[in-house]
Formats: C-alpha cells, sequence, structure tokens
C-alpha cells in the first residue's frame, strides 16, 4: 500500500506522498517541523495547526487542504484520516485504507503527555509505519517536570553569578512546551527570539495558553530571567550581543556529549525506547516498518516478541529518508 520512493512514502492507490522531500502534486504533511514540510508541493494536506505554521514557514499562497482529526477523506481509491501524534501542536498520524486494509504512518511521535498539543491516539492497523529516531533501551526520559525544575535551578545559579541564561530549544515545538511549563510552574520573566514568538501567537490562537514572553533586548540587564533561542541563532550577531552567558541546550541528543553547550536538558518530542514499544504494541499491527533511524535493536526486540519487521522493498529507495530527522528534535 505505501512504497518508498526517492520523493518520499507513496500510495499508488490514492497517488499521494507523505511528508514529500522532492516537489509533488498531492503531499499529506505530518506535521510542520521543516524536514517534513518542504515547499514546491502543488497540493498540501494537513491539520488545521499545521496549515496556519506552513503559510507561516512556506508561504500564505500554497494550495493547502486542511484536516480535522479523525475527518476522513478520500484520495483515489484509498481513504485517509489524520490522527494525533503528540508530537507538536497540530502533529499527525497518517491512516489509509485501501481494500479494507489499514496502513497507518506515524510521523515523528511522542506518548508522553505535553500541555501544548494534543494527546497521543492509538490507531489499529494493519501496518504500523513507526519512526525509530531513539530506538535503543539508553534512551528512556526522566520526568518532565523534573528537567523543568533544572533548567530554573540553573537560571538560578547564573543569575546568583550575575551570567545571563541562554536556553537553546527547537523554534517549533520544544520552545512552546518549555514555555509553557515554565511560565506554569515559576514566576519567572523569559525572553524569546522573534522566531519563536511568531510561533508562539499561532499556538496561542489554537488555544495553547502560558506562552508569554518578552523580545530580547541587548540593551537590558536580562540576568533576572531566561532566554530562549532556537539552535540556529547560537552564532547569530544578536547571541554576540549579550554579554557574559552560559548556554543550556533541550533535546533527548543532550544524553550524549554536547561540547557546544554548558549543560544538557534531556526533553524530546519524539518517543524513547519505552513510548516506541507501547505505541506498536497498541497498534495491534501485524507487521512494523520503521524509519528514521536504523532501529536494528528494535527491530530484534519486536521480533523476539513475534512481532513481523518488514522493510520497504529493495526496488525503492529504502535510504532516502531514514535518517532526515535523526538531529532534528
Amino acid at each position: 500500500m505505501i512504497k518508498q520512493t526517492d520523493t518520499g512514502l507513496y500510495c499508488e492507490a490514492g497517488n499521494f506522498y507523505i511528508d514529500p522531500i522532492k516537489p509533488c502534486s498531492n503531499a499529506i504533511i505530518t506535521h510542520a517541523h521543516a524536514d517534513h514540510a518542504r515547499a514546491g508541493m502543488s497540493n498540501y494536506i494537513c491539520t488545521h495547526p499545521t496549515k496556519d505554521i506552513m503559510r507561516l514557514r512556506i508561504g500564505q499562497d500554497i494550495q493547502i487542504k486542511a484536516l480535522d482529526y479523525d475527518q476522513e477523506y478520500s484520495l483515489g481509491k484509498a481513504k485517509i484520516s489524520l490522527h494525533s501524534a503528540g508530537h507538536i501542536l497540530g502533529s499527525a498520524q497518517v491512516k489509509v485504507t485501501v481494500d479494507n486494509k489499514v496502513t497507518v504512518v506515524s510521523g515523528d511521535y511522542k506518548i508522553e503527555s505535553d500541555f501544548t498539543c494534543n494527546p497521543f491516539s492509538h490507531v489499529k492497523c494493519d501496518t504500523f509505519i513507526s519512526e525509530a529516531t531513539f530506538a535503543n533501551p539508553r534512551y528512556i526520559w526522566p520526568n518532565f517536570k523534573e528537567e523543568i525544575n533544572k533548567i530554573y535551578d540553573w537560571h538560578l545559579i547564573n543569575k546568583r553569578n550575575n551570567r545571563l541564561s541562554v536556553l537553546f530549544a527547537y523554534s517549533l515545538g520544544k520552545s512552546q512546551r518549555v514555555i509553557n511549563a515554565l511560565n506554569s510552574y515559576y514566576k519567572i520573566k523569559i525572553y524569546a527570539h522573534d522566531n519563536i514568538r511568531s510561533i508562539n501567537k499561532i499556538y496561542s490562537k489554537h488555544g495553547v495558553s502560558n506562552l508569554n514572553t518578552l523580545r530580547i533586548n541587548p540593551n537590558k540587564n536580562m540576568t533576572n530571567g531566561l532566554i530562549i533561542m532556537p539552535p540556529g541563532a547560537k552564532k547569530s550577531k544578536l547571541l554576540k550581543d549579550l554579554g557574559m552567558y552560559k548556554t543550556g541546550f533541550c533535546s533527548g541528543w543532550t544524553i550524549n556529549s554536547i561540547k557546544e553547550y554548558d549543560i544538557g536538558f534531556q526533553i524530546s518530542d519524539h518517543a524513547d525506547w519505552n513510548g516506541l514499544i507501547s505505541a506498536i504494541n497498541k497498534s495491534q499491527a501485524k507487521e512494523v516498518i520503521l524509519i528514521h533511524g536504523t532501529g536494528n535493536i528494535l527491530k530484534k526486540y519486536l521480533n523476539s516478541k513475534n512481532i513481523l519487521i518488514s522493510d520497504f522493498t529493495k526496488n525503492n529507495a529504502k535510504e532516502s529518508i531514514m535518517q532526515l530527522s535523526m538531529f532534528n528534535e
């Protein structure tokens, strides 16, 4: 039903691609991160929040059809519906039904609770195409609130030493999750990069609260608060103008070495080892295909549980999208 090609995951019955990496006629987009939502498609299908973010990032003139979660829509001989992936605001799994056979393409997802997006929806299917970004038992996320507490305590130490606290988090999803938590748990001033503040407006439009931030001002003493910037701004002139500061980074990859930052906080918007296993088990899929990471350890584990692990056919471009999201979240 779903093939992997040089353009991306393709459904011939419906003549559409899911998160294509090259221009095509019909693109179903799981979420608005740049490695999944690209310019150049003739027609896009996604959720309403993803539509708003894509218009901000790609352009106002793109042709988009927005669907509600669980709304069924027909494309050729296929029926599709979008179901919450719990990754970021508007993120979706794609359910594809052809001749009463159901395939679910997970997109990026997490099982963990998140006040800034809809929770993950367990969808039963015959085939489950799952991401495997953190498919290793060494990746088990700590308690989210405890990591937020660590961020706040780190800020207090820097404040006492008259140093700024500059926290790097991806501008879409991660920043909103951290800002929402800090504003919910503490009275703290949060200064955010303009790219983050523009995304905050869309989150607020879709009902996400506690995203109040101030604009970063190098001429102001900001040691009493926390500065949040996207990793891409690490070498920007804005950062150089701030003065003395310490840097932190929010990512699941901080379990590994992070030489570029002073400290890491293990916060991810992807499923950890336990989350991946939970999603696969609850899908009740007879067949599982893993993408975005090799997933070799997870494959061995699932085989030991008598779950069929398949690969895309050799005639398709198997490696073309295997690693796309590895360093994005």
